[in-house]
């Protein structure tokens, strides 16, 4: 049962999710799977298959799953994985998924490698919803289509892809991808000889794989502001793929583009109290009480109370 004080923002029941923000949220946390169980040699070829279109989130997130429940019209909320106490919401049926997802992925495409999972996904599709899944030749074609995506698709496929397609982002799909994938920084470094040397800095991180650095540069380019960490150079296929680290980080520390986008495409998932959380601290900062033992106090407490610390 999900805490009361972690429901929905009454203020936001009444909003309706944009498409591209579903599409941005996909890309985030989203995924498309193709399963297909060995039966023993039972039924017409010996295998089932199974399709599954879903987007996870934390339990405290229900709300917003049972929004994009309400916009696809199909559907349904079940738990993705309880030691992480993470829910999904999925879609499994061959005529949802042809006639509801489909629609709106061509639609709206993703900009992130997993629309190279889609296409297959959509394969997968048509061909299921062809029958064809009840003959050898279907399944071994489902196996085919299975076999190179998600882990088992190269990175160099996954960072080609991304560089070479459209990366034009909208406010909606960068809302929703925000909601997935961002993650609003205090830092705050006391001053142990003076207090009124503290400093307090703010950002938004946003990380992803190094086959998809790309995306973190097009949100780059879309507020006109940031950093990438760790630095390398980010067009090369060998150094992205063979740096230290998988994974690149964007850090934006301009607060007013943030807040003025975020303040317009508000955040649905539970997200959004560390973003209210963030915009206090920086009221605090700005109205200088981190010059003062009891306003420091306060913005480490609500600090200490942010992102995983929250439901701790």
């Amino acid at each position: 049962m999900v805490n009361f004080k972690y429901r929905f923002d009454e203020n936001l029941k009444s909003l309706n999710l944009s498409a591209w923000y579903i599409t941005g949220l996909t890309d985030a946390e989203g995924s498309f799977q193709i399963t297909i169980q060995d039966k023993k040699g039972q039924g017409l070829t010996g295998f089932k298959p199974f399709l599954e279109f879903k987007i996870t989130q934390k339990k405290y997130s229900i709300d917003l799953l049972l929004k994009i429940k309400e916009f696809f019209n199909c559907g349904r909320i079940n738990i993705d994985n309880s030691k992480t106490e993470t829910l999904k919401f999925v879609v499994t049926n061959i005529n949802d998924l042809m006639n509801k997802v489909l629609p709106h992925f061509d639609n709206f495409p993703l900009k992130s490698s997993k629309y190279l999972n889609y296409i297959d996904f959509k394969e997968a599709v048509f061909l299921m919803y062809n029958k064809e899944h009840f003959t050898s030749n279907g399944i071994n074609k489902l196996k085919g289509v299975k076999t190179g995506m998600n882990k088992s698709r190269t990175f160099k496929d996954k960072f080609n892809f991304c560089w070479n397609s459209n990366l034009k982002l909208s406010s909606e799909w960068v809302q929703g991808f925000v909601d997935g994938e961002g993650s609003f920084q205090c830092e705050i470094i006391k001053s142990k000889r003076k207090l009124s040397n503290t400093i307090v800095n703010f950002s938004l991180q946003i990380k992803q794989s190094n086959h998809d650095v790309a995306i973190l540069n097009a949100i780059k380019y879309f507020f006109n502001a940031g950093y990438l960490k760790p630095k390398y150079n980010i067009y090369n296929l060998k150094e992205a793929k063979y740096n230290v680290r998988t994974t690149s980080a964007l850090w934006i520390r301009d607060v007013k583009k943030i807040t003025e986008l975020l303040d317009n495409y508000p955040l649905f998932s539970i997200k959004r109290l560390d973003y209210l959380d963030w915009k206090e601290l920086i009221h605090l900062k700005n109205k200088k009480e981190h010059y003062n033992e009891e306003g420091l106090l306060l913005m480490y407490l609500i600090k200490n109370d942010m992102n995983a610390k929250r439901f701790k």
